[in-house]
């Protein structure tokens, strides 16, 4: 990564049908990866049955956001940790809590995922990274890929809050660094 790449906010997606799982996995990514800044209120995650046979029906997601900003070759790391401590909250093989890490800067949501898709970049071994939504004309938009609850107005517009507390937040460390 080059010395000139820009810092993003760290999202992750909780993704649960019951809060307990959630909040510990919450506590574990607030010693892992540093305070929460932002949480979001549950959203129901009712527009694919995808995790269903894992997870069960119900599931609903909240967003967590991080204080401190990474830079994006981060993210690889970010990934595999949440993927081992959704297997260390599993039981019986099953998920409880699917965790799902994300870059948001002024012009994009990358996702991290272990799923291949023609459209994702292979950014090590067995993780890709996707442009989920790409900012234009004062929002966010989804692209054909997209999933549809990210694609929606409720994710989209706590993502553009959280771009505006990230521009604040460069421009303040910026100025900082100025009068060092």
């Amino acid at each position: 990564m080059g010395a000139d790449a820009r810092p993003a906010r760290l999202v992750v997606s909780l993704l649960a049908g019951r809060e307990e799982p959630r909040a510990r996995a919450l506590g574990r990514l607030a010693i892992l990866l540093g305070p929460v800044v932002f949480y979001s209120e549950p959203m129901p995650f009712s527009r694919s049955e995808y995790y269903a046979p894992e997870m069960g029906i119900g599931l609903n997601r909240r967003l967590a956001a991080f204080e401190r900003l990474r830079l994006p070759g981060e993210l690889v790391g970010i990934k595999r940790q949440c993927a081992a401590l959704e297997g260390e909250l599993s039981r019986e093989g099953r998920r409880l809590v699917n965790l799902d890490p994300g870059l948001l800067d002024r012009d994009s949501l990358v996702l991290a995922t272990h799923k291949f898709a023609g459209h994702r970049m292979e950014l090590a071994p067995g993780v890709y990274g996707e442009v989920t939504l790409y900012y234009q004309g004062g929002a966010y938009r989804p692209l054909p890929w997209t999933y549809p609850d990210y694609a929606g107005e409720q994710i989209r517009d706590l993502l553009e809050l959280l771009r505006g507390r990230l521009l604040w937040q460069g421009k303040a460390e910026r100025s900082r660094g100025e009068n060092l």
